[in-house]
């Protein structure tokens, strides 16, 4: 984003309790930037972005665009447990192949401290409340833990696994597709394979002893059937059929007991697991979209997502970005993080 668009935020002790005593919600125009830091005079490496404007490609009739990357990719995992002030993300570095993986690094927003922890990533990591790290690595594409303190790296599949997973029970275990097959694996942290299921799941999110996911519909026949899978029992309850013509959901995220943050093509949207209902919260264009959905463990009303912006085409080509930004589903604020200073 340009500079000229951005306002860099330093959040003194003052702000970090006007915060912690403030409610942020539609209804009152309030200023509402993102959980404040537990050291008292330091960059919170936030800037509010400005409200989007929307545009419209021109509809191409034969060939479609050609999207080119500018700079490095940003994927944003979230924070370390046990320091609320570091944040955890990962990084395609600008002009490296896909085959080459990407690279997770932890930045700590009080000292400033930046830390590589490894490289070769495949997928999104995913952390547990313990800081355990599970993603894939391109190397082979099974399934690695990393511990808290980014070592101890261990396989812990025997199956190529498909590209979304998630952590459940509490953290000591995890569920994942195996790539190649219409089976879905719960494993333990360590490693034990504890149950299987034949289903052909695509975007995965657990909490305690529920998976939710999407399956191939018999009304569609395409993955808008969302569904809730019960680890102890093996049971699926049927949440709905997507509909409002947005196909099904790219990622989810739990945001409550309740509900879901779904990522499509047309934008973010809240689930209601028990009737069903979908409700906007953030809208894409042909200039904006965003991928990789998780909530703030701390404070609900902030989604952590992935971000791209594509300017206007140039003939065929059209060039983008990625960036790391918190959306605050109440006030629709949203603010970038500059994690990788």
């Amino acid at each position: 984003m340009d500079n000229r668009y951005r306002t860099l935020t330093r959040l003194s002790a003052f702000v970090t309790l006007a915060i912690t005593f403030c409610s942020c919600t539609k209804e009152k125009d309030t200023f509402c930037p993102p959980p404040g830091k537990q050291c008292g005079d330091s960059t919170l490496y936030a800037s509010l972005l400005p409200a989007d404007t929307c545009i419209l490609f021109p509809e191409l009739q034969g060939p479609s665009y050609i999207y080119e990357r500018i700079g490095p990719g940003y994927g944003l995992i979230g924070k370390s447990p046990s320091n609320p002030d570091e944040w955890l993300y990962f990084i395609h570095p600008e002009g490296a192949s896909s085959n080459d993986g990407s690279e997770i690094w932890k930045t700590d927003t009080c000292s400033g401290k930046k830390q590589f922890i490894i490289d070769k990533v495949r997928s999104q990591p995913k952390i547990n409340k313990e800081g355990w790290l599970i993603f894939r690595l391109r190397t082979d594409g099974f399934m690695y833990k990393l511990s808290p303190e980014g070592d101890s790296l261990e396989a812990v599949s025997d199956q190529v696994a498909h590209d979304q997973f998630d952590w459940c029970l509490d953290g000591q275990a995890f569920f994942y597709r195996a790539r190649f097959k219409k089976v879905a694996y719960l494993i333990s942290i360590e490693g034990e394979v504890l149950d299987s299921f034949n289903l052909d799941c695509h975007a995965i999110a657990g909490r305690g002893d529920r998976i939710a996911m999407n399956l191939k519909s018999n009304i569609t026949g395409t993955y808008t059937r969302l569904v809730i899978l019960n680890l102890h029992t093996g049971d699926l309850s049927d949440v709905g059929e997507i509909e409002l013509g947005l196909g099904g959901p790219l990622a989810l995220a739990w945001e409550t007991d309740e509900s879901l943050i779904g990522v499509f093509v047309k934008g973010a949207y809240r689930i209601h697991v028990l009737t069903g209902e979908v409700e906007l919260v953030k809208e894409t264009c042909d200039n904006l979209s965003y991928y990789y959905p998780s909530v703030d463990s701390d404070n609900t009303a902030w989604l952590l997502l992935g971000r791209q912006d594509f300017m206007y085409p140039q003939s065929l080509n059209v060039d983008f970005t990625t960036s790391m930004v918190m959306l605050n589903t109440q006030t629709g604020e949203e603010w970038k993080l500059d994690l990788d200073q």
